[in-house]
């Protein structure tokens, strides 16, 4: 519904217009004046939506009239009217800010498209300006004004409350856009086959539905459950969207309650951490208190059961903590969230001030801050504990394979001159052959057998240069009976024959 306003000198054109829109739109409340003056007059008393002006008039003409609206910042929108086709009249009109300009006698055809395009601002500016006194009213500072937009657009209220609403895709492309559009319009022609009056507001990816109905009657009806459950099957199925619903509490004042209420929307909204989605939710048991007292995990047990490996342990006990921190009510997903990953920190801390590890924990903190149930928590959080565990235990089996390795290679270095090989050496290290040779390479970057080969080489070319003796009893000295064979393995590794060896050392 507007409220228009019929400017013009002329009491037959006054009229005759005056009349054709309250026979096109019998609800809007009809204003005139006889010039801009008494226009101006009129606007200071009722609030008007819509401004039809005649140009020429005595006093102050609709140019005039229009500079006036101007300055002082009004929103409603301006039609100019002319018995004359005077384009400088025209283009002085709309560069005013006109919303279109009119040659009389006026077309009812024309008047219905304007009155139409003037419906769609108005709706448009009512809900910003709406949407505006709601942020103010739930999260901000709201002042006079908001309340009296607020009791404007509410009149009669009864009762109000606040209904939160969360969709969550379980699809990766989805038209979130699309499906809040299609949230909000059968949120409405719910509300409406109800007979409640209703205001929308968007705060981060939750939407706000204020719902207020008349003197004596109630909301939260057995009905108005049901629509609500019909809605959230609807988003499952068609979209397959998970879509929850937080309630709270029913407020008859708008100082104070209507706040409480939105606060109560959101902190039941956010019980389907611990609850699951998909469902119609009451403020219900959460607590808003320090988390530091709602869950302590003890670094110290969880640094023996990650030393010890004990992963059964930690499970058992992260399980028994959260379930005990959420027993007698449940704290907001963000407190325990940040309360886990800080305890977790800690532990990772005393297991690097013991010299036992280190470890780069972005990549497990940020899958533990996206977790939406309480159930990817705890796996979160066991995920990243057992990976603790995991990595002490690597560096541990590391540790001791290195130096399984090193007492291998000092063997060989010792018992070069008998008889060796790799099944031997396994054998005396207790260790199967394949899996040996696997992890001597993998310490040394060479096989077993070259390793030995290359000692003994080692060993052949200090006794050609310290001794006179022949290069069979080397070869025997170092573990070769073969003195072809050794020959050959010497020119292969020091690129000239064990005497060549000894005469070119010599020479130098």
């Amino acid at each position: 519904m507007l409220n228009v306003l019929v400017v013009d000198d002329e009491p037959k054109h006054r009229r005759g217009l005056s009349r054709m829109l309250k026979h096109l739109r019998p609800e809007y409340t009809i204003y005139d004046a006889m010039d801009g003056a008494e226009a101006l007059q009129s606007m200071s008393v009722h609030p008007i939506d819509l401004v039809f002006t005649d140009i020429q008039m005595p006093i102050m003409n609709g140019l005039e009239l229009m500079e006036h609206l101007i300055d002082r910042g009004g929103s409603e929108s301006i039609i100019i009217m002319s018995a004359y086709s005077d384009f400088e009249y025209a283009q002085r009109a709309l560069q005013l800010g006109a919303s279109d300009y009119l040659l009389k006698p006026v077309e009812e055809q024309k008047i219905v498209q304007l009155l139409a395009k003037t419906e769609n601002k108005m709706h448009a500016l009512r809900l910003a300006s709406m949407e505006s006194s709601l942020a103010e009213l739930f999260e901000g500072l709201p002042d006079i004004e908001d309340y009296q937009r607020l009791e404007r657009t509410f009149p009669a209220i009864g009762h109000g409350m606040v209904l939160a609403a969360i969709l969550s895709s379980k699809r990766e492309t989805g038209d979130r856009k699309g499906m809040l559009n299609e949230l909000k319009a059968m949120l409405e022609a719910a509300l409406k086959e109800h007979g409640f009056s209703f205001a929308f507001y968007m705060s981060d990816k939750v939407l706000h539905t204020l719902i207020i109905s008349g003197e004596n009657v109630p909301i939260f009806t057995p009905e108005w459950r049901g629509s609500l459950r019909m809605i959230i099957r609807h988003f499952s199925a068609q979209h397959g969207a998970e879509l929850t619903f937080g309630l709270g509490n029913a407020f008859t004042k708008w100082e104070h309650e209507a706040r409480e209420s939105f606060k109560q929307a959101n902190l039941a909204l956010q019980t389907r951490f611990y609850k699951g989605g998909g469902v119609l939710l009451e403020v219900d048991q959460m607590n808003d208190s320090n988390h530091r007292a709602l869950l302590k995990l003890e670094v110290r047990f969880l640094t023996k059961a990650v030393v010890s490996g004990d992963k059964l342990g930690i499970r058992s006990y992260l399980d028994a903590t959260i379930n005990q921190a959420t027993a007698s009510g449940f704290p907001q997903p963000e407190k325990l969230v940040y309360a886990i990953a800080a305890a977790i920190h800690h532990l990772t801390s005393c297991l690097m001030e013991k010299g036992l590890l280190s470890f780069n924990s972005a990549a497990f903190e940020e899958a533990l801050l996206q977790c939406h149930t309480v159930e990817q928590l705890k796996k979160a959080a066991q995920a990243w504990i057992f990976e603790l565990a995991d990595c002490l235990d690597n560096r541990t089996s590391s540790c001791r394979n290195e130096a399984i390795i090193d007492a291998c290679k000092a063997y060989i270095e010792n018992h070069y001159d008998e008889e060796l090989s790799l099944s031997t050496i396994a054998a005396k290290f207790h260790f199967n052959a394949s899996y040996f040779c696997l992890l001597f390479k993998t310490h040394t970057h060479t096989t077993i057998n070259q390793y030995i080969m290359q000692t003994r080489m080692r060993a052949a070319a200090g006794q050609l240069l310290q001794t006179s003796q022949k290069v069979y009893q080397i070869a025997e000295n170092v573990g070769y009976k073969d003195v072809k064979y050794f020959i050959r393995l010497f020119r292969k590794e020091y690129g000239s024959s064990p005497e060549e060896y000894r005469h070119l050392s010599a020479t130098r």
